[in-house]
């Protein structure tokens, strides 16, 4: 399979779409060159992004290794998206290690936001993500 096929194939999975802004944080190896074939159909593409370098942004792909991390992060996020925004949340699960993230946890924080999940998707064994969106009416 080509990169251009694969990188369409992610984006679609994920939800993005041709003009939007997309912003990626704390990425696992590879995963934004893995969008790259796809990065001239966006209005823009933040891939190094630091909090507050980015405003306005459609959609966040954030990756979190703890609890902390994220809990820490998501006034920030949540500043930065737009409000029809949506925002992934990917969390590390190593094989064999105890972590104190899981998807209840990832959801119970972002119920904080008024954030209701859309979607959830693997993106390997070790980092499951969920999607979130804004709750209608807020």
């Amino acid at each position: 399979m080509s990169d251009d096929s694969q990188a369409k194939k992610l984006a679609k999975r994920l939800g993005i779409r041709e003009g939007m802004s997309l912003a990626i944080m704390n990425p696992p190896f590879g995963f934004v060159q893995s969008l790259m074939e796809i990065r001239e159909m966006l209005r823009e593409m933040h891939t190094d992004v630091k909090m507050r370098e980015a405003w306005d942004i459609d959609m966040f792909v954030y990756f979190t290794r703890g609890r902390k991390g994220l809990e820490d992060n998501y006034p920030k996020l949540m500043e930065d998206l737009t409000p029809a925004g949506q925002l992934w949340i990917g969390y590390l699960t190593p094989k064999g290690l105890k972590s104190n993230l899981d998807e209840d946890a990832v959801c119970e924080i972002a119920r904080k936001y008024d954030l209701k999940k859309v979607d959830a998707m693997a993106l390997s064994d070790e980092w499951p993500m969920l999607k979130f969106a804004r709750a209608k009416g807020r």
